[in-house]
């Protein structure tokens, strides 16, 4: 049951949240070191980008729900 409490959920949704984050700064400094095309950078950084924000509104969410 732990397994599935709401807080194990607000856990998850966090982790995924913060490896969404390093992940664009790991992208954000190859483009800089150009070690990444422009093309490639748009690409990955937009899914990132959205994936993080998709995140975070859940996390929002959640949290909201949680709190009533």
């Amino acid at each position: 049951l732990e397994k599935w409490s709401p807080q194990s959920a607000l856990d998850q949704l966090q982790a995924k949240l913060d490896a969404s984050e390093a992940e664009s700064e790991v992208q954000i400094k190859q483009f800089l070191a150009q070690d990444l095309p422009l093309e490639s950078f748009l690409e990955s950084f937009c899914q990132s980008r959205t994936h993080s924000h998709v995140c975070r509104t859940q996390l929002e969410k959640l949290q909201e729900l949680l709190q009533k």
